[in-house]
């Protein structure tokens, strides 16, 4: 493939279209989005930061309660008895639990017009219901994945070492502001690079963790939980960065609810960009490790569900020290 130049941001506002789309600019016909950016270089880049040889999950356990997405149900088991052997057989939303977000998840609301919602590269809801209709599917996740160098921005390790306020998680109270995250960046020495995978620790899954179950019970995640601010200048920064993927252990990358008064992250990254969002990635054990090792960049593999048309997907991720 021969070598990527993406518009600036400037240049993105100028387009034809829906505000700030990148639609078309890796080829007609290339459905891959931000992950075009996991080039042969990006790869050996992430290979390069392994120094340790440690591996790492990154996914939770598909049947804690607890820290599945309450509101797209839950995971269930069958076991299968044949007799003289065992299958077992497994049903659930594929964004319950940690996942990333497809193209085809999010759209632009009222684009072209009012009550019409256009996905990334120009799909139509009628489409991304169309079981006949792939285009720009969770199986490019799985012909393409995610696999490149990935750093970790430790935002409560932050916190906690300047003794700042503690970030609130379970609300919406304090969003996670461009000025944080650059901050958090020099404070570990990290640097990115075009193809590089952002992931985000909020402090999300620890949160939840400690509530009681009564308290769990009344938890609504509905009336806010904590995040990365949705404005231009964090849409600007993620763009100029490069990054093939997002991801964080909250429920959703940016600050929930979301800011109606202004393109979410969720559009932009999504409808506009092709970026995936990870979601409720386990990093508690890879803050820990990192934090031991003093090294928050390393190596990071997913591969998605090779389902064609398919929405969202399992993240099947792991990290590499």
């Amino acid at each position: 493939m021969p070598p990527i130049t993406r518009p600036t941001f400037d240049e993105l506002k100028k387009r034809e279209g829906p505000y700030l789309n990148a639609w078309g600019i890796y080829g007609k016909d290339n459905e891959y989005g931000q992950t075009n950016l996991i080039t042969p270089e990006a790869i050996k880049r992430g290979i390069a930061s392994v120094e340790n040889g440690i591996t790492i999950n990154l996914n939770l356990p598909l049947l804690d309660k607890s820290l599945q997405s309450a509101f797209r149900g839950p995971v269930v088991q069958e076991v299968i008895d044949y007799g003289t052997w065992y299958d077992d057989k497994v049903s659930f939303n594929t964004q319950a639990s940690t996942q990333w977000d497809g193209y085809r998840h999010w759209g632009y609301h009222d684009w072209p017009e009012k009550g019409q919602q256009t996905y990334y590269g120009g799909l139509k809801a009628a489409d991304v219901m169309n079981r006949d209709v792939p285009d720009f599917g969770i199986q490019n996740l799985a012909k393409k994945p995610i696999t490149s160098r990935a750093h970790l921005l430790d935002i409560p390790r932050y916190i906690a070492k300047h003794k700042l306020p503690p970030l609130q998680a379970l609300t919406s109270n304090t969003p996670i502001t461009l000025t944080l995250l650059q901050a958090v960046a020099k404070d570990q020495g990290v640097e990115f690079t075009e193809g590089d995978v952002l992931i985000v620790r909020t402090g999300y899954t620890e949160a939840i963790k400690a509530l009681s179950p009564d308290e769990l019970k009344k938890l609504d995640l509905t009336k806010g939980i904590i995040g990365i601010e949705s404005t231009e200048e964090v849409l600007k920064w993620h763009w100029e960065q490069g990054f093939a993927a997002v991801a964080t252990d909250a429920l959703a990358y940016e600050v929930f609810p979301f800011d109606e008064s202004r393109p979410s992250l969720h559009q932009t990254f999504l409808a506009a960009w092709g970026l995936p969002i990870g979601e409720l990635f386990d990093l508690r054990e890879l803050a820990r490790i990192t934090e031991e090792k003093s090294k928050w960049t390393f190596l990071l593999t997913s591969m998605g569900l090779n389902i064609d048309g398919g929405v969202g997907t399992p993240a099947n991720a792991q990290a590499i020290l």
